[in-house]
């Protein structure tokens, strides 16, 4: 081929790079342009409306200023360690804690997942204090058992449950 050709050739491919790069380009802008007149899609759910005009900046800050408290309220600081172990499958050594940055007392209850069994529920847990073992009423067989630990805040009447949080825990029988 001589240099005539190669230089026609040569040019025939930029020409055509080019003409992708555009052709692609337009694509990527048309199909990435939003109309901001539709609305905010929330899934299948009932759209946000994007022309909202906020006519009280207080009181918006107002509600958000109470949900944030209303969410702090709710927050609780969990002291334990994930594994529970016994030597007797009655005595299981724990550390089960209701944390000093807590606002209300709290009790645990503890489930075994595999029979969905209540097998612990402790009297009440004052703030900044925790318990280090738990015995339970049916003696389990050695071995290794995952559970759930229900971590139960209740307020100043030691009736009504404030917040609830389930975190898991391992509960291990050793052969003896």
């Amino acid at each position: 081929m001589n240099k005539s050709k190669k230089g026609i050739l040569f040019l025939i491919v930029i020409i055509i790079l080019i003409l992708l790069l555009v052709i692609g380009g337009l694509v990527w802008y048309i199909l990435s342009a939003k109309d901001s007149s539709e609305p905010i899609s929330s899934g299948g759910a009932i759209a946000y409306e994007s022309s909202v005009v906020v006519d009280n900046a207080n009181a918006l800050q107002e509600a958000v200023d109470g949900l944030i408290k209303q969410a702090e309220e709710g927050m609780m600081t969990l002291e334990m360690k994930t594994e529970a172990v016994s030597d007797d499958g009655y005595n299981f050594v724990c550390q089960l804690g209701n944390a000093e940055e807590n606002r209300y007392d709290m009790f645990v209850v503890i489930y075994r997942d595999d029979t969905q069994e209540e097998i612990y529920r402790s009297g009440l847990i004052p703030v900044g204090t925790h318990i280090e073992q738990f015995k339970v009423e049916k003696a389990m067989s050695p071995g290794k058992y995952v559970g759930t630990v229900v971590y139960n805040q209740v307020e100043d009447d030691h009736e009504t449950i404030h917040s609830q949080v389930n975190i898991g825990i391992n509960l291990i029988v050793n052969n003896n």
